[in-house]
């Protein structure tokens, strides 16, 4: 049978786990934690579960789903007994509508969404799994992703890497979202929600079918509880007031030769999009050089040899939040990193 739900994606680092909340704070919506591609990965291993054709078989995998760490981290615990008996043979996607559906019983709500940057490389999936599904596409300026992506320890490239993805995913996701329709598929820039939230969020709901609540910009006690205590320095502002600092940051901490470099990779979907570029990139002997670098140190090479010699620096938003908190154990920091990796999986860069 055909379930239906929404599902809530965008780049990393993108302002995803903002909206997650902001929509989580619905009366009427639950969101639980991001998930980040367990789904997909589970649908990628069907064939180990005999394609779910027996109750045994669902049991198997609804027992190894709860298992996961991603489901653990949920603020609500979920039982086999919650999901099962929703569960129909040979459809994966009653036992994901299962797992939702029981975590909005769990909170009191009529309707659930999904949280996971993967689903922005795989909204064709999600989409045959979900056809009757809403999908709500965050997307923000190229330059402040690729800073604030950088600054993580699973950032998957430097700043030209960064900006590279960003405008061939997206180029692809906006092409899909033209296929499903208006009536499908909705792209929401990160600016608009910081600067004009109840407009945005007006929007948003009207696209869901659901009436708008003022709950939605309370989100901070919601926000407090669903994300686990060794994660908040991923989400340091996450308190439940908007940090319209977060609007271009790139004005202040890229350089011009850095924006230079940014631009040359994303500046026309950034113009496309409403973004204020250069009209035609200045020349620069600093930018070329700098480009230059970013391509021989493109997939972390530099990062991989430090490793290599044992050598495993914390990224910037780790000792921010060592100066205000207890320093993160290092050896959390592989466990953090191969998390985010396994999690966010994607071939071109997967918060």
């Amino acid at each position: 049978m055909p379930h239906s739900g929404i599902f809530l994606f965008g780049m990393e680092r993108s302002g995803t786990t903002l909206l997650s909340m902001l929509v989580g704070a619905h009366p009427d919506i639950a969101v639980p934690l991001a998930t980040s591609g367990l789904w997909y990965t589970f649908d990628a291993r069907r064939d180990d579960y005999n394609e779910l054709r027996r109750t045994h078989d669902l049991r198997r995998l609804v027992e190894d789903v709860i298992a996961h760490e991603r489901i653990q981290r949920w603020d609500e615990p979920i039982s086999v007994d919650d999901v099962l008996p929703h569960c129909d043979p040979g459809d994966y996607s009653s036992v994901v509508a299962a797992f939702h559906a029981a975590y909005a019983r769990a909170k009191g709500k009529t309707h659930w969404a999904n949280m996971d940057i993967g689903t922005l490389d795989r909204l064709h999936r999600a989409h045959e799994l979900f056809p009757d599904a809403k999908f709500v596409h965050i997307y923000r300026d190229a330059r402040d992703v690729a800073l604030s992506n950088i600054m993580t320890p699973y950032s998957k490239g430097n700043l030209a890497e960064c900006a590279d993805n960003w405008s061939r995913r997206l180029t692809t996701n906006f092409r899909m979202g033209r296929i499903l329709g208006p009536e499908q598929y909705l792209a929401i820039a990160y600016e608009d929600l910081i600067q004009a939230p109840e407009q945005t969020l007006r929007k948003l709901c009207a696209f869901l079918g659901v009436p708008y609540s003022d709950a939605m910009l309370r989100y901070g006690d919601d926000a407090a509880a669903k994300v686990p205590q060794d994660r908040k320095w991923l989400w340091p502002n996450m308190d439940g007031s908007l940090d319209r600092t977060a609007v271009q940051r790139w004005r202040q901490d890229l350089s011009k030769s850095k924006r230079i470099v940014v631009e040359r990779y994303a500046g026309e979907l950034l113009r496309d999009l409403g973004y204020e570029t250069h009209a035609r990139l200045p020349r620069s002997v600093s930018a070329e050089i700098l480009d230059i670098f970013y391509f021989i140190e493109r997939g972390h090479r530099l990062k991989r040899l430090l490793k290599a010699f044992g050598l495993r620096p914390r990224s910037t938003l780790e000792r921010r939040w060592a100066k205000v908190a207890n320093p993160l154990p290092r050896r959390n920091h592989s466990s953090i990193t191969a998390d985010a990796r396994d999690g966010t999986h994607n071939k071109t860069t997967g918060a």
